[in-house]
């Protein structure tokens, strides 16, 4: 468990600080336009791990686990400046269906093992500050949703990795993934306001 300091968490800073990083899962969800090999991220990664880095930057004080979570942020900033345009290449045809591979495919396994890393331990730290102003339900809430969402972007990642083997799967996966993904990013926007209220609790 981490060590944070309590005064911090009973700020309005902190409160401000976990609404910013509420508002950064808007641009994790993933919405592409874009014909063939070219696709365009209409909500980019990159303004929410800019948020994220933002927030955690002003919570330096809070505990020194917060430091190495704005690092892996400042990692994931750099990352997705390679996903904001996505550009392809043909490796499959089978009729009228070409399957497409993005060139930025290596970076985006790294990307997805650095966000997991990230979101586990920022919601460890969310039960850490739960634990020092002794508030139970943000304790249990972060800890269930950082399971979530590990367990959310694995079964993405190897929906990715089905639909390059399967092209027919690759609708399937975009159906049935994208609503699960709205609903996972919203309770993880829910954490993180749930966190800020939680601060100006304490404040109050």
């Amino acid at each position: 468990m981490f060590e944070v300091d309590p005064d911090i968490v009973r700020t309005d800073r902190c409160a401000a600080a976990f609404r910013r990083m509420a508002w950064a899962f808007v641009f994790f969800l993933d919405f592409r336009v874009g014909i063939d090999n070219v696709h365009v991220d209409v909500l980019p990664d990159l303004i929410g791990w800019l948020l994220t880095a933002s927030a955690l930057t002003a919570l330096l004080d809070l505990s020194p686990a917060v430091k190495g979570l704005r690092t892996l942020a400042h990692w994931l900033v750099f990352l997705s400046l390679f996903d904001v345009v996505e550009f392809g290449i043909p490796v499959w045809r089978s009729g009228h269906v070409t399957t497409w591979v993005s060139l930025g495919a290596p970076l985006g396994v790294i990307s997805t093992i650095l966000n997991i890393v990230l979101i586990w331990r920022l919601c460890g730290l969310i039960m850490a500050m739960a634990e020092a102003v002794e508030d139970p339900g943000i304790w249990e809430r972060a800890d269930s949703r950082r399971r979530l969402y590990l367990a959310f972007t694995v079964l993405l990642a190897a929906a990715g990795v089905m639909s390059f083997a399967v092209p027919a799967f690759a609708m399937v996966a975009v159906i049935a993934g994208l609503p699960v993904g709205v609903i996972v990013f919203c309770l993880m926007m829910g954490l993180m306001n749930g966190t800020a209220n939680m601060c100006r609790g304490a404040a109050a």
